[in-house]
């Protein structure tokens, strides 16, 4: 048996980045970005006015007060979109975003003039540079705007279409194909419940989770436990795909699936992790190049196996490092009844003072789900130790991709 972080490396040392595809920009939020990204033009890409007003040289009112005030002709309006060769004493009539023609240092805003017929009249005096966007001042010629790996967002998108790209290199979405194995296991929940039969909890989380998460997600259906159904139904799965089984990888009679991926000519990486729960998860690799997992049977357990080792693959192949390491208080104490990695459903919480703080959720037991509903976060308690005491600050992994929901 391996430790968690032998089996992430195994991962890693066994996964390939994704095929590459160009995407309309409009089209990439939330995708990975395959290549840097820098900028071919300068933003803004010319001298323009921040506000509605008058162009005018400093010089020419470098001594208007309340008491003094100055009058300049209005020699031109340039609106937004249009040019301006004016030049010389007067005042240039513009909008928000206009270019500031060459020879003009300074816009005194509409609100603090008054006008007089063709004249503007102007009651201060004016700061060089004042009111003035100059060009690059934002982003300058050749700066980077995109790193690879970088999961687009739309304010990524506001900066690659404000210097002109129209096209972006992304990484293709990863493709997930789920199963679920079990004589027990039924899909039919309209009906009433057999004795001895359960309902598939299993497959709805896993496709829920990898559609929350935007991957390409395909159920296969519950498979019973039967080897030759079960290979016929991994030999159909297309190339490229990541497949993802529950159920059918311990130690016991009916747990086929090890002798099953040996039978397709796969290559299993690691199976058993010393985790609780999910101890018995198996990572393999079949001769096609598809991904397999496979996840114990209890709900917690496949969960767990969804958010520890098939998200770092996903991770792994679509070029995003790994995740961040983030620390919380422990509220209360904890025991741990051995040496072993344990992950613990909790609820993450901001404190009064702004600070991050776990609370340990009830009903650990990798077969109750309901803990779960209620739970925003994964408490990882190391293998190293087995008492944990009320202030540790302890690892914590969010059960979404995306917690900040949960927070704020």
């Amino acid at each position: 048996m391996i430790s968690y972080q032998e089996a992430l490396e195994i991962i890693h040392a066994n996964s390939n980045l994704s095929p590459t595809e160009n995407l309309p920009v409009l089209l990439a939020a939330k995708k990975i970005s395959s290549l840097e990204i820098f900028s071919k033009i300068q933003v803004p890409s010319f001298n323009n006015s921040a506000m509605d007003g008058f162009a005018i040289r400093s010089a020419d009112i470098e001594l208007a007060s309340a008491d003094n005030k100055k009058k300049l002709k209005i020699i031109a309006t340039i609106a937004a979109g249009e040019v301006s060769t004016k030049s010389g004493e007067g005042a240039l009539q513009i909008m928000t975003g206009a270019p500031v023609p060459d020879g003009y240092d300074a816009v005194i805003p509409i609100e603090e003039v008054e006008l007089d017929g063709e004249n503007v009249i102007l009651k201060r005096h004016a700061k060089r540079n004042e009111n003035i966007r100059f060009a690059g001042e934002d982003v300058a010629f050749g700066q980077k705007v995109l790193d690879r790996g970088k999961k687009i967002t739309a304010e990524d998108i506001m900066l690659l279409s404000a210097v002109g790209v129209s096209q972006i290199s992304v990484y293709k979405t990863p493709s997930l194909k789920i199963f679920s194995t079990g004589n027990e296991i039924t899909d039919n929940y309209d009906a009433e419940l057999p004795e001895g039969k359960i309902y598939n909890s299993n497959s709805p989380y896993l496709v829920s989770k990898a559609l929350e998460e935007g991957f390409n997600v395909d159920y296969g259906g519950v498979i019973a436990d039967d080897k030759i159904r079960f290979e016929a139904a991994i030999d159909k799965v297309a190339p490229g795909t990541i497949i993802i089984s529950t159920g059918a990888v311990s130690k016991g009679k009916w747990d086929f699936i090890p002798e099953s991926l040996k039978s397709l000519g796969a290559k299993i990486h690691f199976h058993r992790v010393n985790i609780r729960p999910g101890k018995p998860v198996l990572f393999a690799t079949l001769p096609n190049g598809n991904y397999f997992f496979g996840l114990p049977g209890n709900p917690i357990s496949a969960a767990i196996g969804f958010r520890f080792f098939v998200t770092p693959l996903l991770r792994k192949i679509q070029g995003l490092g790994d995740e961040k390491i983030v620390f919380a208080t422990l509220k209360s104490g904890f025991v741990k009844k051995g040496y072993f990695k344990q992950l613990l459903k909790s609820i993450l919480e901001i404190d009064a003072q702004g600070r991050l703080q776990v609370t340990i959720s009830d009903g650990q037991e990798s077969f109750k789900i309901s803990p779960m509903a209620q739970s925003n976060a994964w408490t990882i308690l190391e293998e190293n130790k087995t008492e944990f005491l009320s202030g540790d600050l302890l690892r914590v992994v969010p059960i979404s991709l995306e917690p900040v929901y949960d927070l704020f």
